[in-house]
């Protein structure tokens, strides 16, 4: 504010610059406070496990309804990443959060960019698909496992567990929501656009030429998007990061998966898992992870329902 009434001509800086700028400089009044460390260690977060599904990682999210002046419908956004072994980050205005209007986008970043190997989302029902039915294959796993990815889902309420679309997600709150007074959709759409030409040209200038020399895999604008049922099960498997938890001393330690609820040892309470279900063979395998060494713990029978 100080900085906006000194310099009324001038685009006012972001909170997030200032802050930058101050820290680099040393002239902070106080010590920032100091992150610790080794938390997702101590808990077992299964790093390796992760590492291990694929090449090319990518995470997608809905950042949440935004509201603009003069009008009371929500603004929706939907936004996407890739964070292995590149790093991209786009985001698009959308009518809904509806499962649809994520597939179409992606449909069209996949026709220039490379498809994952592994798609790395949260437990909303847009992703998984219903609030009731258990065991079940929405639209959009179907549409990642038709095109042969891989689907991961975060640990449900532990948002941190998902760093790199949250982080981006963080980012243009702040440098973009928040630093603009928003009057209209087609300003919305042109500060989104050139919100993801900055990260455009960050790959362009460190990681276009590793993917043009690499043989990756690209949606073709021919090739038909399949959502209404599952092509195969073979080798299909869809996996979870989950926190296993027991809510009062009367309950075992459970975890949850596709509305599911999974019991466990209690000695493996307070701590992730790594959860593979095998579609082919309707197994459900959990895994517990420390030091990179991966043990499995229980398999059970986990039928499928489509």
């Amino acid at each position: 504010m100080d900085y906006a009434n000194e310099y009324p001509q001038e685009t006012t800086p972001s909170i997030w610059y200032i802050d930058k700028v101050i820290r680099e400089a040393h002239l902070q009044t106080r010590k920032p406070r100091t992150k610790k460390k080794g938390g997702s260690q101590y808990l077992l977060y299964p790093v390796e496990c992760i590492k291990r599904l694929g090449y090319i990682h990518q995470s997608a999210d809905f950042i949440g309804k935004k509201y603009i002046a003069g009008q009371s419908e929500p603004v929706n956004i939907f936004s996407t990443t890739y964070y292995a072994p590149f790093k991209l980050y786009q985001i698009w205005r959308i009518l809904a959060e509806k499962t649809p209007y994520a597939i179409s986008e992606l449909i069209q970043l996949w026709q220039r960019y490379p498809l994952p190997d592994v798609f790395r989302m949260d437990n909303g029902l847009q992703f998984r698909g219903t609030a009731s039915g258990k065991r079940a294959v929405g639209i959009f796993l179907k549409f990642l496992l038709n095109l042969d990815i891989i689907p991961l889902f975060g640990s449900p309420s532990k948002p941190w567990t998902n760093p790199h679309i949250e982080g981006h997600n963080r980012v243009f709150n702040e440098k973009v929501w928040r630093q603009n007074f928003f009057t209209s959709l087609e300003q919305i759409d042109r500060e989104c656009e050139r919100f993801n030409q900055e990260s455009v040209d960050l790959f362009n200038f460190k990681y276009a030429q590793f993917v043009t020399r690499q043989n990756f895999r690209y949606f073709q604008p021919e090739q038909k998007v399949v959502t209404d049922k599952l092509l195969t099960s073979q080798g299909k498997k869809i996996y979870f990061i989950r926190f296993v938890e027991s809510y009062n001393s009367k309950h075992q330690a459970q975890i949850t998966i596709l509305n599911e609820i999974v019991h466990l040892p209690e000695k493996y309470n307070h701590q992730f898992v790594f959860v593979e279900w095998n579609l082919e063979i309707e197994l459900l395998s959990i895994y517990s992870e420390y030091k990179k060494h991966v043990t499995l713990i229980q398999q059970s029978k986990f039928k499928l329902n489509i």
